[in-house]
């Protein structure tokens, strides 16, 4: 008898053991690590030369995606889409740059990738997801002078001029004041020492806020930009500071403030 109650009760036990096991198992199944694949633009500002070719804004994809992925943005608040090829860790969104001057802003608001593994999760780099494109052909170094370019969003209805002034602004040095989508001047070195004002001037103005990038060639072939969204419906407004020794140029940017 003691023999025939031993058998169910270590049958019991065995029971028990093999399905602590399997719950073990379950376990083992269900738990994974999360892989997380990031999306971003590979550069903050891009100057690229006017061409019949377009311009592909360049992505980054930390990890290639094992089906197609589409990334939404916008360009100049416009809602737009492109596709990542699956396999891919690089991508770009198409621009048209035929036209000198234009500026593009792409900002990435979503991506989504199809068929994703639950393990794998898409997201956007928010410290770079957004690209300022402007196409502008960079002037050639000249030694003998400072070569300053300004140009401007949406130029078609806004109309801008570009001056550089003495200091504090009484006198103009030179100034350019075409219908063109830029205005260029050259500040030659022999012009005094001293304190002058790189001016944007609002000659006129749809849009009641008005981008705008000022870009200078140094002799020396050092390039700088200066760029500031600027409130409309002033005259000349600051921008940029510019201390002169010889053929040395210091450029400061400064608060978009009007002038008078």
């Amino acid at each position: 008898m003691k023999n025939i109650k031993f058998i169910p009760l270590f049958l019991i036990a065995l029971s028990l053991i093999v399905s602590s096991c399997a719950i073990d198992d379950d376990d083992a199944i269900v738990g994974y690590t999360i892989i997380t694949k990031t999306v971003s633009f590979a550069d903050t500002e891009v100057i690229v030369p006017a061409s019949n070719t377009p311009y592909n804004a360049a992505v980054l994809v930390s990890q290639a995606f094992g089906t197609n992925a589409l990334i939404e943005y916008t360009i100049n608040g416009v809602a737009a889409g492109a596709t990542i090829p699956y396999g891919d860790v690089t991508g770009g969104l198409p621009l048209d740059v035929s036209e000198e001057g234009l500026i593009y802003e792409l900002t990435m608001t979503d991506i989504s990738v199809l068929e994703k593994p639950d393990y794998v999760d898409a997201v956007i780099d928010q410290s770079k997801k957004t690209v300022k494109i402007i196409v502008l052909t960079i002037p050639d170094t000249d030694p003998n002078a400072l070569q300053v370019v300004m140009t401007w969003s949406n130029p078609v209805p806004n109309d801008w001029d570009l001056w550089i002034t003495d200091s504090p602004p009484v006198n103009g040095i030179v100034a350019s004041q075409s219908i063109s989508p830029l205005e260029d001047v050259s500040f030659s070195n022999t012009e005094a020492d001293g304190s002058y004002h790189i001016l944007p001037r609002d000659w006129a103005s749809a849009d009641e806020i008005v981008d705008v990038l000022i870009l200078a060639v140094h002799p020396d072939g050092t390039v700088e930009t200066f760029s500031e969204s600027i409130v409309s419906g002033g005259d000349f407004y600051y921008m940029v500071d510019m201390e002169k020794v010889g053929s040395n140029y210091t450029l400061t940017q400064v608060p978009a403030v009007p002038v008078f």
